[in-house]
């Protein structure tokens, strides 16, 4: 199964300019994205290197949301806290992803089509896959599949400025995750994406250990706390799930907490 990673969804409870902000102040570019009009939610966007981007998602309709059937909106309104939610993966074959992932004995929702007016008027289409599971899980992927090409993407976000040669100098290379047991999580997503195990690392300051999943384009990095440290803390907070995000060449000169999470 192809392993794209699309963008990362960042959850937060108030204007999503206020996450680009941080990024902008790194002089980088990021811009207000739109609305999702039928799910009471809006966003900013931070796009990198190969069309990979971060989407700081935020309710601007309660009312909406409350009675949205998307998955992703659900999971907002119930994560605890601010902070990283989510990976979406980007694909070309939605349909064969699904037929994929249900014969490993996953269980998915229908494809879902999907819309974003942009802040010029314009309307933005794609469809998205998510796989169903229960609120207290660490949040497997969903898949999007664009409906215009990459390349038509590229240029369309070179022409609107969402993506700026700022930006391109930068990628998307680690994806961390906050998981209760390590072994358990890694043995899962191998099986169900077909990924190959790495080597299982300490991080003694942090108080955590580690196995990282090598993907043609980033890393996923699972991390379980063995003691009372950072990793441990932002476990009780939010629960399962990404964490830290770390950028080719650092974005930050340090790991920096941005609304409930970290990059660097």
């Amino acid at each position: 199964m192809e392993f794209k990673l699309d963008h990362i969804v960042h959850f937060v409870d108030r204007h999503p300019l206020e996450a680009a902000n941080m990024f902008i102040k790194q002089d980088l570019q990021a811009v207000m994205g739109g609305r999702h009009e039928n799910w009471g939610t809006h966003n900013s966007l931070c796009y990198f290197s190969d069309l990979a981007y971060l989407e700081f998602l935020a309710v601007e309709d309660r009312n909406k949301a409350n009675g949205s059937q998307n998955p992703l909106i659900h999971h907002l309104l119930k994560q605890p806290a601010e902070g990283l939610s989510q990976i979406a993966i980007r694909t070309d074959r939605i349909e064969k992803v699904k037929e994929e992932l249900d014969e490993k004995g996953l269980e998915t929702g229908e494809v879902i089509d999907a819309s974003r007016k942009r802040e010029d008027g314009s309307l933005l289409e794609w469809k998205m896959l998510f796989i169903q599971q229960s609120d207290e899980d660490c949040p497997l992927p969903f898949f999007i599949q664009w409906n215009q090409t990459d390349d038509e993407r590229k240029q369309d976000l070179h022409k609107n400025g969402a993506l700026t040669s700022s930006n391109l100098g930068v990628s998307i290379s680690n994806v961390h995750y906050i998981v209760k047991d390590l072994n358990s999580a890694v043995t899962k997503w191998r099986k169900y994406f077909d990924l190959p195990r790495g080597e299982e690392t300490v991080n003694d300051e942090w108080r955590a250990r580690s196995c990282a999943i090598t993907l043609p384009s980033f890393k996923l990095v699972f991390t379980e706390a063995s003691g009372a440290g950072i990793v441990q803390q932002m476990l009780e907070k939010k629960g399962e799930g990404p964490y830290l995000v770390e950028f080719d060449p650092p974005v930050f000169k340090s790991y920096y907490q941005v609304f409930g999470s970290m990059y660097k």
